[in-house]
Protein backbone atom coordinates (compact mmCIF):
# COMPACT_ATOMS: atom_id res chain seq x y z
CA UNK A 1 0.00 0.00 0.00
CA UNK A 2 1.40 3.39 -1.01
CA UNK A 3 2.20 5.69 1.86
CA UNK A 4 0.46 9.10 1.91
CA UNK A 5 3.00 11.88 1.31
CA UNK A 6 3.93 13.70 4.52
CA UNK A 7 2.84 17.30 4.93
CA UNK A 8 5.47 19.59 6.43
CA UNK A 9 4.67 23.08 7.71
CA UNK A 10 7.81 25.21 8.05
CA UNK A 11 9.03 28.78 8.00
CA UNK A 12 10.00 30.15 4.62
CA UNK A 13 13.72 30.63 4.05
CA UNK A 14 15.48 32.84 1.52
CA UNK A 15 16.16 29.94 -0.85
CA UNK A 16 12.36 29.40 -1.16
CA UNK A 17 11.95 32.71 -3.03
CA UNK A 18 11.49 31.38 -6.56
CA UNK A 19 9.16 28.57 -5.44
CA UNK A 20 7.11 31.05 -3.38
CA UNK A 21 6.75 33.38 -6.36
CA UNK A 22 5.67 30.42 -8.54
CA UNK A 23 3.13 29.36 -5.90
CA UNK A 24 1.73 32.90 -5.68
CA UNK A 25 1.36 33.04 -9.46
CA UNK A 26 -0.73 29.86 -9.45
CA UNK A 27 -2.79 30.86 -6.40
CA UNK A 28 -3.84 34.12 -8.08
CA UNK A 29 -5.36 32.14 -10.95
CA UNK A 30 -7.28 29.75 -8.71
CA UNK A 31 -9.20 32.11 -6.47
CA UNK A 32 -10.66 35.61 -6.42
CA UNK A 33 -10.14 35.75 -2.65
CA UNK A 34 -6.37 35.83 -2.89
CA UNK A 35 -4.61 39.19 -2.97
CA UNK A 36 -0.95 39.39 -3.89
CA UNK A 37 1.42 42.06 -5.10
CA UNK A 38 4.31 39.81 -6.12
CA UNK A 39 4.06 40.63 -9.84
CA UNK A 40 6.66 43.37 -9.48
CA UNK A 41 9.01 41.26 -7.35
CA UNK A 42 11.94 39.24 -8.68
CA UNK A 43 13.53 36.23 -6.97
CA UNK A 44 16.37 38.25 -5.45
CA UNK A 45 13.97 40.79 -3.94
CA UNK A 46 11.67 38.05 -2.67
CA UNK A 47 14.64 36.25 -1.16
CA UNK A 48 15.68 39.39 0.71
CA UNK A 49 12.09 39.98 1.91
CA UNK A 50 11.83 36.41 3.20
CA UNK A 51 15.17 36.82 4.98
CA UNK A 52 13.98 40.02 6.69
CA UNK A 53 10.64 38.45 7.65
CA UNK A 54 12.37 35.37 9.09
CA UNK A 55 14.21 37.60 11.57
CA UNK A 56 11.04 39.42 12.68
CA UNK A 57 8.76 38.80 15.63
CA UNK A 58 6.04 40.85 13.92
CA UNK A 59 5.56 38.80 10.76
CA UNK A 60 5.90 35.27 9.52
CA UNK A 61 5.58 33.23 6.33
CA UNK A 62 4.90 29.54 6.79
CA UNK A 63 4.88 27.08 3.91
CA UNK A 64 3.01 23.82 3.43
CA UNK A 65 5.31 21.37 1.65
CA UNK A 66 4.26 17.97 0.30
CA UNK A 67 6.73 15.79 -1.63
CA UNK A 68 9.10 18.78 -1.91
CA UNK A 69 6.33 20.84 -3.58
CA UNK A 70 4.92 24.03 -2.07
CA UNK A 71 1.16 23.50 -1.81
CA UNK A 72 0.15 26.42 0.40
CA UNK A 73 1.24 29.24 2.61
CA UNK A 74 0.10 31.40 5.48
CA UNK A 75 1.31 34.82 6.50
CA UNK A 76 0.83 36.98 9.55
CA UNK A 77 1.62 40.63 8.98
CA UNK A 78 1.38 43.66 11.25
CA UNK A 79 -1.57 46.05 11.02
CA UNK A 80 -1.87 49.73 11.97
CA UNK A 81 -2.80 48.51 15.47
CA UNK A 82 0.47 47.17 16.91
CA UNK A 83 -1.38 44.62 19.05
CA UNK A 84 -3.12 43.04 16.05
CA UNK A 85 -1.69 40.91 13.26
CA UNK A 86 -3.53 39.96 10.08
CA UNK A 87 -3.47 36.37 8.89
CA UNK A 88 -3.88 35.20 5.31
CA UNK A 89 -3.86 31.62 4.08
CA UNK A 90 -3.94 30.09 0.60
CA UNK A 91 -3.71 26.50 -0.63
CA UNK A 92 -3.48 25.15 -4.18
CA UNK A 93 -6.96 24.20 -5.40
CA UNK A 94 -6.08 20.53 -5.88
CA UNK A 95 -5.39 20.36 -2.12
CA UNK A 96 -8.52 22.16 -0.90
CA UNK A 97 -10.50 20.27 1.75
CA UNK A 98 -7.53 18.10 2.79
CA UNK A 99 -6.88 19.89 6.10
CA UNK A 100 -3.84 21.80 4.84
CA UNK A 101 -5.40 25.22 5.39
CA UNK A 102 -6.33 24.22 8.94
CA UNK A 103 -2.78 23.03 9.68
CA UNK A 104 -1.31 26.23 8.26
CA UNK A 105 -3.72 28.35 10.32
CA UNK A 106 -3.08 26.46 13.56
CA UNK A 107 0.69 26.57 13.13
CA UNK A 108 0.61 30.31 12.39
CA UNK A 109 -1.63 30.95 15.40
CA UNK A 110 0.80 28.99 17.59
CA UNK A 111 3.58 31.23 16.29
CA UNK A 112 1.49 34.32 17.08
CA UNK A 113 0.77 33.14 20.61
CA UNK A 114 4.32 32.04 21.42
CA UNK A 115 6.66 34.22 19.36
CA UNK A 116 4.91 37.49 18.55
CA UNK A 117 3.72 40.46 20.57
CA UNK A 118 0.27 40.31 18.97
CA UNK A 119 -2.70 40.04 21.28
CA UNK A 120 -5.22 39.50 18.48
CA UNK A 121 -5.12 37.98 15.01
CA UNK A 122 -7.60 39.26 12.44
CA UNK A 123 -8.74 38.24 8.97
CA UNK A 124 -11.30 39.14 6.34
CA UNK A 125 -13.25 36.37 4.62
CA UNK A 126 -15.81 36.48 1.83
CA UNK A 127 -19.10 35.16 3.20
CA UNK A 128 -19.68 33.10 0.06
CA UNK A 129 -16.53 31.12 0.94
CA UNK A 130 -18.52 28.96 3.35
CA UNK A 131 -15.76 26.38 3.89
CA UNK A 132 -13.33 29.09 4.98
CA UNK A 133 -15.91 30.77 7.24
CA UNK A 134 -16.61 27.43 8.92
CA UNK A 135 -12.89 26.69 9.32
CA UNK A 136 -12.25 30.05 10.96
CA UNK A 137 -15.28 29.68 13.26
CA UNK A 138 -14.18 26.15 14.22
CA UNK A 139 -10.74 27.51 15.14
CA UNK A 140 -12.38 30.17 17.32
CA UNK A 141 -12.46 33.32 15.22
CA UNK A 142 -15.45 35.56 15.86
CA UNK A 143 -17.06 38.04 13.50
CA UNK A 144 -16.54 41.62 14.63
CA UNK A 145 -17.92 43.37 11.56
CA UNK A 146 -19.66 42.61 8.29
CA UNK A 147 -18.40 44.60 5.35
CA UNK A 148 -17.96 44.49 1.60
CA UNK A 149 -14.75 43.73 -0.27
CA UNK A 150 -13.77 43.95 -3.90
CA UNK A 151 -12.44 40.70 -5.34
CA UNK A 152 -9.43 40.44 -7.63
CA UNK A 153 -11.89 40.45 -10.56
CA UNK A 154 -13.55 43.69 -9.40
CA UNK A 155 -16.71 42.10 -7.99
CA UNK A 156 -18.04 43.58 -4.72
CA UNK A 157 -19.07 40.86 -2.24
CA UNK A 158 -20.12 40.57 1.41
CA UNK A 159 -17.36 39.72 3.86
CA UNK A 160 -16.74 39.33 7.56
CA UNK A 161 -13.91 40.77 9.54
CA UNK A 162 -13.05 38.15 12.16
CA UNK A 163 -10.72 38.14 15.17
CA UNK A 164 -9.16 35.68 17.58
CA UNK A 165 -7.38 36.56 20.80
CA UNK A 166 -4.07 34.68 20.99
CA UNK A 167 -2.94 36.02 24.38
Amino acid sequence: MAKEPELVIRKAVATDAEAVLNLLTILKTESTTFEDSSDDVDSATESEQIKQISMSTQQVILLAVRDDELVGLVTILPTADSSTGEIGVAVLKQYWHHGIGRELMLTALDWAALSSSFQVISLTVQLRNKHAVKLYEDIGFQTVKTTQVTTSTGEVVEASEMQLAVK
